[in-house]
C-alpha cells in the first residue's frame, strides 16, 4: 500500500448558491379534487429567509413565507433570498374515480411507496399494481405497495386497477392514469482528478474522487477508495474524497481510478481511468571522495569510498571499482543520493587508482579516478609520510654540501692550493 495523508483541502470547490427545495406534505404530486397540499421551501444559511413563490413560471403575490397551501393543479417553484429557484413541481388534481399516488422524487437507494386510491376508499377492492403494463403485486384490500432501495432500473411508468361496488349490486373495475416515474441518481459517478498527470519521480502528488450530492440528499455520508491498475492502493475506505501520496515513484505509473459509496445505501460507483506516468531524472554530477582526505593511509588501516550525485530519481545503484579490474569491488542499491564502501585492512597490494559508478536504469555514469597510496609500517614514524621523506632528504644534501665546502677550505689553509681534495 502507499503510505498517504488525506488533505480535502487541495481540491477545493467554487463557492456558488445552494438550489432551493420543495418539500410536500402529503408527499403526493396527485390529489383528487378538494384535497390540499403543503408547500414548504428550504434555503440554506438565512436565520430570516425571505421567500418567493411562483406558479407556472409567474411570481405569486403571497407573502414571504416559507410555507403555502395550495388545492390548484400547476407547476410550483420557489426561491429565497440565500438559494436559486428550486426544481419544479408538478401538482396534479383528478377528478378521476382511481388514483395512483407517488412520491415527488425518488433517489436510489429510497424506499418507494405507491398508493392506489379510489375516490371512496371504502368501496375498493381487488387491488392491482402495473409497472410497463406487467403486473407487480395484487392486494385484496391493501391501497400501499412498498419497493424497498429502489434502484435506477426501477424508473418506469406506474397504474394500478382496482374493482368497486357501485351502490353494492354490482362490481366495476377501474383503472388509474399512468404516473411516469424517474428514480434520480443519488449522486453521479465520480470523476478523479490528479495534480499531475506526468509527475517527476520522489514528488509528491494528490489524487481527488470528484462527485456531487443532491441538496436533497446533502447529508449522505460517503466513502472513498482508490485504485491503480484495477488493484485497491488505500488500506480501507476514506471519508476524504483526496488521497496525498507524499513521494511517488517511477513502479507507480499506471492506470489510476476511484470509486464512491453510500455508507447507508451501500450505492458504489467508480470513476473512469486515468493514466500517470511518473518521470524519472537521469543521474548527473557524480563524485567520488575519499576517507582519509588525500587518499594516503598505513598498511592496516581502513579507507572510506563515498560515492555522490548531484541529482537522479529512482532506486540508485552505486558501485565501486579499480582500474584494471572488471569486476566490482561492492555495489549498493537504494533511493539516496550517497553511499559509502570501506576497504578495511589495507596493505600494499590496494594501492591504485579507484572510482565509482551510478545506474538508475535511464542513465549511468562514472566518477573520475582517484589514488589510493598505501604506506608500509616498517618505515620509522618520521618516514610514514611523503611531506616528512622530502624536508629530511633535502637537509641531508644540504649538510653534505656544508661539509664537502669546510673540508676543502681546511686542505687549501694547511697545504695550499696543491691539496688534493678527494682526501676529504
Amino acid at each position: 500500500m502507499l503510505s498517504h495523508s488525506s488533505y480535502a483541502v487541495i481540491f477545493p470547490h467554487p463557492v456558488t448558491a445552494k438550489k432551493a427545495i420543495v418539500h410536500l406534505s402529503p408527499p403526493w404530486t396527485t390529489i383528487f379534487q378538494g384535497e390540499k397540499v403543503t408547500l414548504t421551501c428550504d434555503g440554506f444559511n438565512s436565520s430570516i429567509p425571505r421567500t418567493w413563490w411562483y406558479k407556472n413560471e409567474q411570481r405569486q403575490k403571497t407573502r414571504s413565507t416559507k410555507s403555502i397551501v395550495i388545492q390548484q393543479p400547476g407547476m410550483y417553484r420557489c426561491q429565497n433570498q440565500d438559494s436559486t429557484l428550486s426544481d419544479p413541481v408538478h401538482l396534479v388534481v383528478s377528478s378521476d374515480p382511481l388514483i395512483l399516488q407517488t412520491p415527488y422524487s425518488v433517489f436510489e437507494g429510497d424506499t418507494l411507496t405507491l398508493k392506489c386510491r379510489g375516490r371512496y376508499a371504502e368501496r375498493i377492492r381487488n387491488i392491482t399494481y402495473y409497472k410497463d403494463g406487467k403486473i407487480l403485486s395484487y392486494f385484496l384490500k391493501t391501497s400501499v405497495f412498498v419497493i424497498p432501495q429502489v434502484g435506477l432500473s426501477h424508473s418506469a411508468q406506474y397504474h394500478c386497477t382496482a374493482t368497486t361496488d357501485l351502490l353494492q349490486i354490482f362490481q366495476q373495475e377501474i383503472s388509474s392514469r399512468k404516473v411516469a416515474l424517474q428514480i434520480q441518481e443519488l449522486f453521479p459517478p465520480p470523476e478523479l482528478k490528479v495534480t499531475s498527470y506526468q509527475p517527476i519521480e520522489g514528488t509528491p502528488i494528490a489524487l481527488s474522487c470528484d462527485t456531487q450530492l443532491p441538496p436533497q440528499k446533502s447529508d449522505t455520508e460517503l466513502h472513498f477508495t482508490f485504485f491503480r491498475d484495477g488493484r485497491t492502493i488505500t488500506s480501507d475506505w476514506m471519508r476524504s474524497r483526496v488521497l496525498q501520496i507524499p513521494a511517488i515513484w517511477r513502479e507507480d505509473s499506471g492506470s489510476y481510478s476511484c470509486e464512491a459509496r453510500a455508507v447507508a445505501q451501500d450505492i458504489r460507483k467508480q470513476s473512469k481511468g486515468v493514466k500517470i506516468n511518473v518521470k524519472r531524472i537521469p543521474i548527473s554530477g557524480i563524485l567520488m571522495k575519499i576517507q582519509p582526505s588525500g587518499g594516503q593511509v598505513t598498511e592496516g588501516e581502513k579507507v572510506v569510498l563515498i560515492c555522490s550525485a548531484a541529482q537522479g530519481t529512482g532506486n540508485i545503484t552505486f558501485s565501486w571499482n579499480r582500474e584494471g579490474i572488471h569486476s566490482s569491488l561492492g555495489e549498493k542499491t537504494g533511493r539516496s543520493l550517497e553511499e559509502k564502501f570501506v576497504l578495511s585492512d589495507v596493505n600494499k597490494n590496494d594501492a591504485g587508482k579507484y572510482y565509482c559508478t551510478a545506474d538508475n536504469s535511464i542513465s549511468s555514469i562514472s566518477s573520475q579516478m582517484t589514488d589510493v597510496i598505501v604506506i608500509s609500517r616498517n618505515l620509522p614514524p618520521q618516514f610514514n609520510s611523503r611531506e616528512k621523506i622530502r624536508p629530511l632528504a633535502l637537509g641531508l644534501i644540504v649538510i653534505q654540501f656544508i661539509m664537502v665546502g669546510l673540508c676543502a677550505s681546511a686542505l687549501l689553509f694547511f697545504f695550499g692550493p696543491w691539496s688534493k681534495l678527494g682526501n676529504c
